[in-house]
């Protein structure tokens, strides 16, 4: 199943839980945390012990639509990704406000340890506005490629990305080197405004499906003097704990 839409009209875990068609659009809240990689094993014992059924609690009680986390694997400073996917019109701050008093109330030792583990933070909401997964796909790693692109030009920068780059990534997908993709448009938090996530089961994939993309659309091309900063992130599934 696959959901190409200028306005979205469906929903994603960005894992590998399946798509659900949904009829407004969404926005995905992106909490980043730096957590020592030494931190991470009790982070992550507590993240399924005490978050998940507060989170789970949550998405029955239509506070939120899903909810994920993933784990730094090389890109930039943060070690946690943790994401929250809601309605266009979910303030936010009453979701934070209930996740976090839940979380106090039902352990408060593995709260204030979890906030000690936080060593820094950033916080970003985007829109998401192009998805493109199948259902089951094994999305293990993600690969974030976020730019900079002037407003006045982002309108030929959707197309030309619709244009030279998506048939691509859809025949990557048809001969099994990615999984799907997704396209997130900002909307407050940071100092980019576009974000595409290449999601894929395999580390070594990355590779050959950037050959893919830069053999089909070459450096030459209009399409990559349009941004004026950009940046890569990899991330992983977070690992149960052991």
């Amino acid at each position: 199943m696959i959901r190409r839409l200028s306005t979205l009209l469906a929903l994603c875990s960005i894992l590998s839980s399946p798509l659900l068609a949904q009829e407004t659009p969404n926005r995905i809240y992106t909490a980043l945390y730096n957590i020592r990689y030494s931190d991470i094993p009790q982070w992550t014992e507590d993240y399924h012990e005490h978050s998940v059924p507060v989170l789970e609690a949550m998405v029955s009680e239509g506070i939120l639509n899903n909810f994920n986390v993933r784990m730094h694997h090389t890109g930039g400073e943060y070690t946690i990704r943790q994401g929250f996917i809601a309605g266009p019109d979910t303030n936010y701050e009453t979701v934070w406000s209930t996740y976090l008093s839940r979380l106090a109330e039902a352990d408060p030792v593995a709260f204030e340890r979890g906030n000690r583990m936080i060593l820094a933070h950033a916080d970003e909401i985007w829109n998401l506005d192009v998805l493109n997964i199948p259902d089951g796909a094994d999305t293990r790693y993600m690969y974030s490629a976020m730019f900079r692109v002037n407003f006045a030009d982002l309108e030929a920068w959707n197309q030309a990305w619709a244009d030279d780059v998506f048939p691509g990534l859809d025949q990557a997908m048809t001969d099994g080197l990615l999984q799907g993709y997704v396209v997130q448009g900002h909307n407050t938090g940071g100092q980019y405004n576009w974000k595409i996530v290449y999601l894929y089961d395999d580390w070594d994939s990355l590779d050959d499906i950037e050959a893919r993309i830069f053999s089909s659309v070459p450096l030459d091309r209009p399409i990559w003097s349009m941004f004026t900063a950009h940046r890569d992130e990899v991330w992983q599934t977070l690992p149960p704990p052991s």
